[in-house]
């Protein structure tokens, strides 16, 4: 049995008929009926029961195939995907991913920042949300990727990039701006969450980091808002200079978290406050290559560290 034999034999399943699979395959039917014979010799079964002329519906023993089948069909798939991306990266090609509101707000620099270091390697940058990111390094299709995440896999690497805290941006002509306090060693005007309870919050996706964070604060402050999701970060900030709705957004000394906020920031009280780091993740050992010290290095500068 090869892989052909398990693509035909699914084809037939789905389509529940020889003749529509051999269509469908543009294979000649009799190549399907020689296929099935072929499996069931091989294990002693009985794949398909034949009703209604050319009409295929599995038995238990096809069923179970089928699972098998699927598995194999699938490991294959990303064997195929991993081959690929393996022929990439022999060819100087470095695949980064970043976050949505990352992927706005940095992928133009960085890559001239990137090219200005190593203009004879490729770097492609994929979007995805945190545990996309995460599950992309574990499994090869990405080399590296920018996230912030408080559980750590023990097969990826972790390179801090900077710390950020919890702020706000509040909409226009929102009142709560007015009660707004400064303190020592505070860059920001200083909001209690109290002071905007009233307030309706735009905010990314279950499955982010941003969102994780926000979850986190509200609930170690026993307090909770009007929730609007919106995935697009470009959205969420025109709605917040329109004055729709306003939304947290992380603060940092770090240039880097600053960009294109579009509208006044301001911190929470560190009484209330939650901190997140930022890191360069890779699968333990891409550390020590060169791509990733130029990632790592254009994105420290774009922090302003």
């Amino acid at each position: 049995m090869n892989i052909q034999d398990i693509v035909y034999i699914t084809a037939i399943a789905e389509s529940g008929s020889i003749n529509k699979a051999a269509s469908e395959l543009f294979v000649a039917q009799p190549s399907l009926s020689k296929c099935i014979q072929k499996v069931e010799q091989e294990y002693g079964i009985t794949l398909f029961q034949r009703v209604k002329g050319s009409s295929a519906k599995p038995t238990p023993e096809g069923e179970l195939f089928l699972g098998m089948a699927q598995e194999i069909l699938l490991s294959h798939s990303r064997f195929l995907e991993q081959l690929k991306r393996l022929k990439e990266l022999q060819k100087n090609t470095l695949i980064l991913g970043l976050t949505y509101q990352c992927t706005a707000d940095l992928a133009v620099p960085l890559l001239e920042k990137f090219y200005l270091e190593s203009p004879r390697q490729f770097l492609q940058i994929q979007t995805r949300n945190t545990s996309g990111l995460q599950q992309g390094i574990l499994d090869k299709s990405l080399d590296a990727a920018m996230l912030s995440v408080e559980e750590r896999h023990t097969d990826i690497y972790y390179e801090p990039i900077y710390q950020s805290y919890m702020g706000i941006c509040l909409r226009e002509g929102c009142p709560a701006a007015d009660k707004a306090i400064r303190m020592a060693e505070i860059d920001y005007p200083v909001l209690r969450l109290e002071d905007v309870k009233e307030e309706s919050f735009v905010v990314s996706s279950p499955g982010s980091a941003s969102r994780a964070a926000i979850d986190k604060m509200l609930k170690k402050n026993g307090i909770s808002f009007d929730i609007i999701d919106v995935p697009n970060p470009q959205s969420r900030i025109a709605m917040v200079r329109s004055g729709a709705a306003s939304m947290f957004y992380p603060v940092s000394k770090a240039k880097i978290a600053e960009n294109n906020a579009g509208a006044p920031i301001y911190m929470i009280h560190p009484e209330q406050n939650i901190s997140s780091q930022t890191c360069l993740a890779c699968l333990n050992g891409f550390q020590y290559s060169s791509g990733f010290k130029v990632i790592y290095s254009a994105l420290k500068e774009l922090a302003g560290e």
